[in-house]
């Protein structure tokens, strides 16, 4: 990383992202425009509305009863087929500095850039969720990421994203979470997080990454909550509100998540390379979701 991409990171993770965000959007008024006039094009209505406010008001919801099933059994099986594969997958990553999990996607994105049509891509992309995290930011979003990866034990100290912290995507992240492994007891490595308002009392740290202990002398522990559940269970959380840490595996255990990743456009980051191609037609809402 450059020196000045490297201070640009930085500088992201503090209050001043905001008004960054603020001159990209000025920059980019014709876009947001048409973000905004084209968020009907994904309504949420009844049970996805109620979702999209409860994301809103505490910074997460669940969403396992508002999916398409045929998608949730299609991402289930290729999930299942790239798992199979993790040993190998392991040495292809491009991101392997974090030693308590593979990044089993990375081969479907030659070039950094994963093409429309793959499945984790289509997931992302139904309706419902589309419904959801439009519903929440007032328009269109941007998808910039899908992820699966294979938690497993590691006997490291805890790093990363073991650790609490925020995400810093963009001033606004959502992310959407798909557990393909049964994740009903801590020992499975539970998503857990401070809900928003509690988060929203811890304010700025300058460290971007904390141990339980310097969390702990900000919140109580009674606000911490953990998203369990069996196989498919799937929810939302506004990760740049909510301090979250996962991945704390105990030994004989593993988790396989799902993760894509929205933020409101456009990037606080300037300059950011696509990561999606076009494979057969969309509509305009759609190359506006993918960025193509």
């Amino acid at each position: 990383m450059s020196t000045l991409r490297r201070l640009w990171w930085h500088l992201n993770r503090t209050p001043a992202a905001h008004a960054f965000k603020a001159v990209q959007r000025v920059r980019h008024v014709r876009e947001v425009a048409q973000r905004r006039r084209l968020r009907e094009s994904f309504p949420a209505e009844g049970a996805c509305q109620r979702k999209a406010a409860e994301l809103e008001s505490v910074g997460y919801t669940d969403l396992t009863d508002v999916l398409a099933p045929e998608l949730t059994r299609s991402l289930a099986e290729a999930s299942t087929r790239k798992v199979e594969r993790a040993a190998a997958l392991a040495g292809a990553q491009v991101h392997s500095h974090k030693s308590f999990w593979v990044r089993l996607l990375d081969e479907d994105a030659p070039g950094g850039q994963f093409a429309s049509d793959n499945v984790f891509v289509r997931f992302a992309m139904q309706p419902a969720i589309l419904g959801v995290v439009t519903a929440r930011l007032g328009e269109l979003p941007r998808l910039v990421d899908v992820l699966l990866t294979f938690s497993q034990p590691s006997a490291a100290e805890l790093s990363y994203s073991q650790l609490w912290h925020r995400d810093y995507d963009d001033v606004h992240t959502l992310k959407v979470f798909v557990y393909l492994t049964d994740v009903t007891d801590p020992d499975d490595g539970p998503f857990t997080f401070i809900p928003g308002p509690a988060s929203d009392g811890v304010g700025f740290t300058l460290h971007s990454h904390l141990p339980d202990g310097k969390l702990f002398s900000k919140v109580g522990r009674d606000a911490v909550r953990e998203m369990r559940g069996p196989r498919l269970t799937a929810f939302a959380c506004e990760t740049s509100r909510c301090l979250h840490m996962g991945s704390r595996l105990a030994p004989g255990h593993a988790r396989l998540m799902y993760t894509a990743t929205f933020i409101s456009a456009p990037s606080v980051y300037p300059g950011v390379m696509p990561r999606f191609r076009l494979v057969g037609s969309a509509t305009p809402a759609e190359r506006l979701v993918l960025g193509v």
